[in-house]
């Protein structure tokens, strides 16, 4: 049964990485194959155990919360306030936006975050006339990092901090400070690399002509709104003081959202949930359930338990430059979804390994930060490019891609290498 599980694995694998198929339907598919062939012995048992209810209504809660948030016109007016307030010359707003792109990457998905501060960017760079390349990077450089930073920011993260019960705040202790110093660390190797535009000045009309009070169509729904995002981003900051779930702050976001500012039409953004990214999970959990059952992940953990010698540091490098690497090329989420079952049963293997803590955010800072490698490492990168194609006809090829990423992801894991060595040692 195991070649069978393996096989399944293998091909879907396949389809999401070559995308001939829709990775959904080929999660789904492979999935569902397991369960009519039965690899557990009762397949409805099978599912449930298989399913992370977690990590699923957390997602479909923050989806509803993003799409009710942005009809108030908070993020727009996020970006355009920044502007304002670090537009004194090119290098300032760079490392401005690309701040400010991060952090607001560690509450939303970044692909949001990429569409509100791609259009600010392009009107900056057409009135300066420069290359708006450099700083589209550095936003989706900056999406994927400060996605790194909590336990909601990126799918991997999610994942990681539902199967180890990571509370909020002790995950985001440990991987905001070090994000934040790859995150400067990046934004001075593209300064370095983009030469001559960031040398420019701001003309002064352009600073009087930004105006964020017109994205505010309802000053009483954009405060109320600021209230409300406030009111979720604390309940995550005392999550463990309140013992809840973060399904149940995820879904409290969202349909009180809804309660508070859409309670007669919610139909739009029901539709808005990303159902096939809902159901990609279902599919993944699965198949990853099935690889544990019949003991898959557990010939995988005993190969790294070899590979390491024994010694937890070598462990967390190979974790941390192989989850890099392979989620520059592949979706980062099945890589981290296979990831975790591996680590988990890493204690039972060899009892050196018994303190697994510092092994997640080795896995979370390599699955995540690895996404920066290539144009298909994460959805932000397709998405940030697709918008520089669309509106200024500029296409990034992989080796103009790879002129940017390689310095980026290379100093990133360096970094991420050694932090999480340091990290066997506090954790």
């Amino acid at each position: 049964m195991k070649i069978v599980v393996a096989a399944v694995f293998a091909i879907v694998l396949y389809f999401v990485i070559t995308n001939k198929i829709n990775k959904t339907i080929a999660a789904m598919a492979g999935g569902l194959v397991l369960l009519f062939i039965r690899v557990f012995p009762d397949p409805f048992e099978g599912l449930e155990k298989s399913l992370d209810i977690n990590t699923i209504f957390f997602l479909v809660g923050m989806m509803i919360f993003v799409r009710v948030m942005e009809t108030s016109g908070i993020f727009e007016y996020i970006g355009i306030k920044t502007v304002k307030i670090a537009g004194k010359n090119v290098r300032s707003l760079f490392f401005a936006l690309t701040f400010v792109v991060a952090i607001v990457s560690a509450f939303i998905d970044n692909v949001t975050t990429i569409l509100i501060f791609v259009p600010i960017t392009f009107a900056i760079t057409d009135i300066l006339e420069i290359d708006p390349v450099p700083f589209i990077m550095g936003e989706i450089f900056a999406s994927n990092i400060g996605g790194t930073m909590t336990p909601i920011g990126d799918p991997p993260n999610i994942l990681i901090t539902s199967a180890a019960r990571i509370p909020f705040t002790e995950f985001a202790k440990y991987m905001v400070p070090i994000n934040l110093l790859i995150l400067a660390l990046t934004d001075f190797v593209l300064i370095a690399v983009g030469g001559e535009n960031f040398r420019k000045e701001f003309p002064v009309e352009f600073i009087k002509g930004l105006d964020e009070k017109k994205v505010v169509t309802s000053k009483k729904k954009f405060v109320n709104s600021a209230i409300f995002m406030v009111v979720i981003i604390s309940l995550f900051l005392l999550q463990k003081q309140l013992k809840l779930e973060s399904s149940i702050i995820g879904l409290t976001a969202g349909f009180f959202g809804l309660l508070f500012f859409e309670r007669h039409e919610i139909t739009p953004f029901l539709e808005k949930v990303e159902w096939e990214v809902i159901f990609f999970f279902f599919g993944l959990f699965i198949i990853t359930g099935a690889m544990e059952h019949v003991g898959i992940m557990k010939d995988i953990a005993t190969m790294l338990v070899k590979l390491s010698s024994g010694s937890m540091a070598i462990l967390s490098s190979v974790i941390v430059w192989a989850s890099g690497i392979v989620s520059g090329f592949v979706d980062n989420i099945p890589f981290t979804a296979t990831m975790i079952p591996v680590i988990k049963g890493l204690p039972s293997i060899n009892p050196n390994f018994s303190n697994i803590a510092p092994l997640w955010y080795a896995l979370a800072l390599g699955a995540c930060l690895g996404g920066n490698l290539t144009p298909v490492g994460a959805s932000a990168n397709v998405v940030g490019l697709t918008l520089l194609k669309k509106y200024k006809d500029t296409e990034i090829t992989f080796g103009k891609f790879f002129r940017y990423a390689i310095p980026v992801v290379f100093i990133s894991l360096v970094i991420s290498n050694i932090y999480s060595i340091i990290l066997l040692r506090i954790i």
